[in-house]
């Protein structure tokens, strides 16, 4: 929410902060994926195509597949609208 708020206020360095201080604190002790679709739709938002590139990868390497279904199927996408041949090839692959 407190991501939310700042990105509202206009303030995109301080949602930054929050996003990233939450996936320090909390990405180790949950699967959930909501976070970093969170964090990387904020990023596409924000025309950060690279970073949220890395977000959605950082978190296909560390969260179980079972538990990242929806993350991939939006890094997909992402790649399909952002990425080129290549980026697309390697999701897919």
């Amino acid at each position: 929410r407190y991501c939310k708020f700042e990105e509202r206020q206009g303030d995109r360095e301080k949602a930054r902060g929050v996003y990233e201080r939450a996936v320090e604190d909390l990405a180790e002790e949950t699967n959930d994926e909501t976070l970093f679709l969170a964090f990387a739709n904020f990023e596409e938002r924000c025309a950060e195509y690279d970073r949220a590139r890395a977000i959605y990868k950082y978190a296909l390497d560390h969260l179980p597949k079972q538990f990242a279904q929806d993350l991939f199927k939006k890094f997909s996408a992402f790649e399909k609208q952002h990425g080129s041949r290549e980026g697309i090839e390697d999701v897919v692959v």
